[in-house]
């Protein structure tokens, strides 16, 4: 019995959203959504009752008439908004990826296959330190989206004033009251999901340590050889050394040139060497040397307790050391929900 009562248990537990899935992607059917009536369908159901009331007190037909439209309507209203969720197809996107101070944004994948669905909106519980009230709950809400037949969209779920670390984003409540707003129909979804926040760089950014210990002597320089006509679209967070501006005023279009022969420096950025008291402080420094080797064209080499990167340059090296000092003291590779 209990080998049958356990798989039961786990399947009721992920349909109501307190266990995580590990399926890539959720459809909400029938015993995941839940519908109640609304404020205003709990007046309309009054209003019935009491016009029921007066037309077998009074034997008064126009009273049982309305009553019984209005529990019609009812019955129309539940079977509409139910099927507004019914069928819907959700999915975790990307885990988000900002700075402290920055608002962390999770994108949830919705497609809607067969019909239009309307009014449809998620919304999360916290703990509230993302509002700076640590002991009360709150709330985040996106906002509402219409979805056409066979197409695809997403809701935005923002949480603000997050401190550095691994925020997973818990139970997400999907919800629609569409089309009349007097049944509320909703379903829980629960994937393992986090998003990170990065320490803010430290300001003014220090000077790159290169060299040996001494911060102003020259780095190592590396010269690198291309095809000299190689361009490829401009994509954001490319360096506008490299920016080939002559093809960007002939077309109006902006393109990377990856084939001048070039040099660049390199240099080691140690989490050893630094010298500074204070986490943060030292989290804040490097994030500082990553943000300032990005902007300068630097390839660098990065070595931290709970991870390192190999020596190289560009938004993605940048955006991977982000996720290193996000996550420390935390291996990336071993937190559950990092989703690239």
């Amino acid at each position: 019995m209990p080998d049958l009562l356990n798989p039961l248990r786990r399947r009721w537990a992920e349909a109501s959203g307190h266990l995580p899935t590990r399926a890539e992607q959720v459809t909400l059917v029938q015993r995941r959504i839940y519908v109640l009536p609304s404020g205003r369908g709990l007046f309309i159901i009054a209003v019935a009752i009491v016009l029921l009331l007066i037309g077998v007190n009074y034997q008064l037909a126009l009273a049982y008439l309305v009553a019984f439209l209005l529990g019609g309507l009812m019955q129309v209203a539940l079977h509409a908004t139910y099927r507004n969720l019914a069928g819907l197809n959700v999915r975790p996107g990307r885990s988000p990826l900002a700075r402290e101070g920055e608002t962390l944004v999770f994108a949830l994948g919705l497609a809607s296959p067969g019909r239009r669905r309307e009014g449809i909106r998620a919304f999360v519980n916290t703990n509230g330190a993302h509002e700076g009230r640590p002991r009360k709950r709150a709330r985040v809400h996106s906002e509402a989206t219409d979805l056409e037949a066979d197409t695809s969209g997403h809701l935005d779920l923002a949480l603000s004033g997050c401190p550095r670390g691994v925020h997973p984003l818990g139970r997400i409540t999907l919800e629609s009251r569409a089309p009349y707003g007097l049944i509320r129909a909703w379903s829980y979804v629960h994937f393992p999901w986090v998003g990170l926040i990065a320490p803010a760089p430290e300001s003014p950014p220090p000077p790159l340590p290169y060299g040996e210990g001494a911060p102003d002597s020259p780095g190592r320089v590396s010269q690198v050889a291309h095809d000299p006509d190689s361009l490829r679209e401009y994509v954001p967070g490319d360096s506008l050394r490299r920016v080939a501006w002559k093809q960007v005023a002939k077309s109006g279009q902006w393109f990377t040139r990856t084939g001048t022969a070039a040099s660049r420096n390199e240099l080691h950025l140690d989490w050893n060497a630094l010298l500074l008291p204070g986490l943060e402080a030292r989290l804040a420094r490097m994030a500082a040397w990553v943000e300032r080797a990005r902007n300068e064209n630097v390839a660098y080499r990065l070595t931290l307790p709970n991870g390192s990167l190999e020596m190289a340059d560009g938004a993605a090296q940048a955006r991977d050391a982000e996720i290193l000092l996000a996550a420390y003291p935390t291996r990336p590779e071993t937190i559950d929900g990092l989703r690239s």
